[in-house]
């Protein structure tokens, strides 16, 4: 994680714009990469609701400390985008990556009086190409989702690989970080077939589809 407990996060530029009726805070900051000796910067704009500087820097303190990259990738860009909601704020926090194609997208509630952040959603994507091509493989070599896939004719379609975080994982395996491939066919008669993977056993470790009795569980 990307913790203010384990990592000294040293602020060398602060710039306030104003936007419309709200304004934008830009911080670059040096901390070290995942699995590197060298201090590479990120930088993170926070727009929306209009801020006090105090609340502003209160709220990119405390997401700094819950968003966490996949392994081996860097946040280089981190917007966050706030709503104000009476005494607190709905945050979508978007991380990019330059090793990424897709971002890593979260959700937050930030409440004012007590400081409080509770994540309430995820959908994280920031996955290096040649890590989301190898758990595709891994997915569609597991003989239950390939018949699902070929029965439900999902061959053509691109499925989405994304990162499942601890608390979730535990639900379906251990709590580790896993990566979901799933394949989606949407219309009246939808279709879902998702794998999860383990990227570190490189195996498949949970099926599940929409289709049919006898489901393993919900992704």
């Amino acid at each position: 994680m990307w913790s203010a407990k384990k990592i000294v996060v040293v602020i060398v530029a602060v710039v306030v714009v104003a936007a419309g009726s709200g304004a934008y805070l830009v911080l670059t900051a040096t901390k070290p990469a995942p699995d590197s000796d060298s201090d590479l910067s990120t930088t993170v704009e926070i727009s929306g609701t209009e801020l006090k500087e105090e609340t502003k820097m209160d709220i990119v303190s405390a997401v700094s400390a819950e968003i966490m990259p996949y392994r081996g990738v860097k946040y280089d860009r981190v917007n966050i985008s706030a709503t104000n909601t009476g005494e607190d704020y709905a945050l979508t926090v978007i991380c990019f990556s330059d090793k990424c194609e897709y971002p890593d997208v979260y959700d937050f509630t930030y409440y004012g009086p007590s400081k409080q952040l509770v994540q309430t959603g995820y959908v994280l994507e920031a996955i290096p190409a040649a890590e989301r091509a190898e758990a595709i493989t891994i997915a569609i070599q597991n003989e239950e989702a390939a018949n699902l896939v070929r029965a439900n004719d999902l061959e053509s379609v691109v499925p989405t690989v994304r990162r499942v975080l601890l608390e979730t994982a535990e639900k379906f395996y251990v709590p580790k970080t896993l990566l979901s491939v799933t394949w989606t066919r949407f219309g009246e008669n939808s279709v879902v077939v998702s794998v999860l993977v383990d990227p570190d056993e490189k195996k498949a470790v949970n099926v599940w589809s929409n289709v049919g009795e006898g489901n393993k569980g919900v992704m």
